[in-house]
């Protein structure tokens, strides 16, 4: 196929493995050994990966709704790469002048740093970020004032575009991540303290030692978490599982309807990254000239990974229902 889509979470804390109990980490493995799988096997000339940042390569000094990297590297917090991305730098280019011909207003960056947020789901996927050739796009779903989730809809939309009409020669890889309901231990700018507000405006410069602790931290809080503990928002399977329904039914304007601060306080601030699926699957869409089939599904709330963590793989085109009707 000319393109397919992989969406599936990102959490920090899927590369530890003893927070499962051995069912679930079972099925977790399996479900990622297949997509790993699909996405060898679709050998992409380009993976497009709508992603976005913990508050740690980006800050809010200057912080962007939307950007496409042009060039990359990635942190390497909670276990992932840390490296060089292998960006395709000529299409992104292309790609960016495209969007801003189509008023979507992207920013740019010839030196972006992403943390797991970009990371995870490559890793899993290609063994690295530096493997297969990548386009970047950014979402701000963590910091302060993210944009409306109708925006993130235009944005796949004309991305989907873009591919369909001028770059049809090319197999590219939709990829989305994060969530699905997620409430990772991080601060909200409203309401934060003062010296926390500033931590958040002026950014940290990571050392090997502050993200080991990072990751410690975090790490208990799962384990909490996992009991049922803590001050985290529960995991919200109902949530998740309806917005896979509206996925499966290509009902992105329903999606993309929700206004912010309802799914955070439904799903968790993690569940903000909805966007990143939401852009990926109307990518997909728009290649498909309005039509897109899902053909593999697969959830499973884990409160120890703080993840309601799901993984789709679609293909455009409608399904023999959907064309009959």
């Amino acid at each position: 196929m000319p393109a397919e889509l992989i969406c599936m979470g990102h959490g920090g804390l899927m590369n530890v493995a003893e927070l499962l109990g051995p069912e679930d980490l079972d099925a977790v493995n399996r479900e990622l050994d297949q997509a790993r799988e699909t996405a060898l096997a679709a050998a992409a000339d380009v993976v497009v990966k709508f992603g976005n940042d913990h508050n740690s390569g980006f800050s809010l000094r200057l912080m962007p709704p939307f950007l496409v990297a042009l060039r990359a590297r990635t942190l390497g917090d909670f276990g992932t790469s840390q490296t060089a991305m292998s960006v395709d730098e000529a299409t992104g280019r292309a790609l960016v002048r495209y969007l801003h011909e189509a008023g979507i207003d992207v920013a740019t960056s010839y030196d972006a740093l992403f943390d797991h947020g970009m990371t995870m789901a490559l890793d899993k996927l290609f063994d690295g970020v530096d493997t297969v050739p990548t386009i970047p796009v950014y979402t701000n779903c963590g910091g302060d004032l993210r944009p409306p989730l109708h925006r993130s809809l235009a944005l796949g939309t004309a991305i989907g575009a873009f591919f369909r009409e001028y770059r049809p020669e090319l197999k590219v890889l939709f990829v989305g991540s994060g969530g699905l309901s997620h409430d990772p231990p991080l601060p909200e700018f409203e309401g934060a303290p003062d010296d926390v507000r500033q931590r958040m405006i002026e950014g940290i410069e990571w050392t090997d030692a502050g993200l080991a602790e990072r990751q410690r931290r975090v790490i208990e809080v799962g384990r909490e978490h996992g009991r049922g503990e803590g001050e985290l928002l529960a995991l919200n399977p109902e949530w998740d599982h309806t917005m896979l329904d509206l996925f499966d039914s290509l009902d992105l304007e329903t999606i993309a309807a929700q206004e912010d601060r309802a799914v955070i306080a439904t799903a968790g601030r993690g569940a903000s990254e909805i966007r990143n699926w939401l852009a990926a699957f109307a990518a997909l869409r728009s290649y498909g000239a309005g039509h897109y089939r899902i053909d593999h599904r697969f959830y499973r709330a884990l409160p120890s990974w703080i993840v309601g963590f799901a993984y789709v793989h679609a293909l455009p085109g409608a399904t023999a229902e959907r064309a009959a009707a």
